[in-house]
């Protein structure tokens, strides 16, 4: 069965997006998580773990999912260098709910750590995860990080990563590395036609025509 299943990890969102002939899951969440995902995963054909940026909460379980499901991960290239410096791409941010963020996320980069782990897919702009088994299109979303990306999916689903949130209301993400790429970002989503939304943080929501 087609479609994608949210799997909450705390205040984060991990996705598995089911296909045909296989499976991916985005994003793999904070440690404490790891059993829920594998939960979930086992037994659906998971082929691939893509990361849609490489903040810490985004990719802390990615090692000991790799070993588990025996399967690489997947990341832009332009986001290597936070697996080794998460404080790398330095981040601002947009009103109080953004500072607030700021500060809690400055604290896990500095207080935190993960598995160290290497990327062995690297994903740019109009991929195709139609290897692993699913009909979704990568998107570049630069402005969170350089290296944020999206995926397409079926051309009626959008997960966004961290490109947008939904935490009071569907908007752009109140954290970014590069302010003018994101506003970008925004414009691309909202050019691209009703979709679904999933979000990195947030109940998914619809993006009208």
């Amino acid at each position: 069965m087609r479609g994608i299943r949210r799997i909450p990890c705390g205040n984060v969102n991990c996705y598995l997006v089911q296909g045909e002939e296989g499976a991916v899951l985005v994003d793999t969440g904070y440690t404490g998580y790891v059993e829920r995902l594998l939960d979930t995963c086992l037994g659906a054909g998971v082929r691939l773990i893509v990361l849609t940026h490489g903040h810490l909460d985004h990719i802390q379980n990615t090692a000991l999912l790799m070993e588990r499901l025996g399967v690489p991960a997947a990341l832009h290239p332009a986001d290597l260098g936070l697996l080794t410096d998460q404080q790398s791409q330095p981040l601002s941010a947009q009103g109080p709910a953004g500072r607030l963020l700021l500060s809690l996320s400055r604290h896990s980069f500095q207080t935190q750590a993960f598995l160290p782990f290497t990327p062995t897919v690297e994903l740019r702009e109009g991929d195709s995860l139609a290897p692993w088994g699913v009909d979704a299109r990568v998107l570049e979303l630069p402005g969170h990080t350089a290296g944020s990306i999206g995926l397409d999916v079926e051309g009626h689903s959008l997960i966004v990563g961290d490109a947008m949130m939904n935490l009071f209301r569907p908007g752009p993400s109140c954290l970014c590395s590069d302010p003018a790429a994101q506003r970008d970002s925004i414009a691309r989503i909202r050019s691209l036609g009703p979709r679904s939304l999933y979000f990195g943080h947030g109940r998914p929501s619809h993006l009208p025509g």
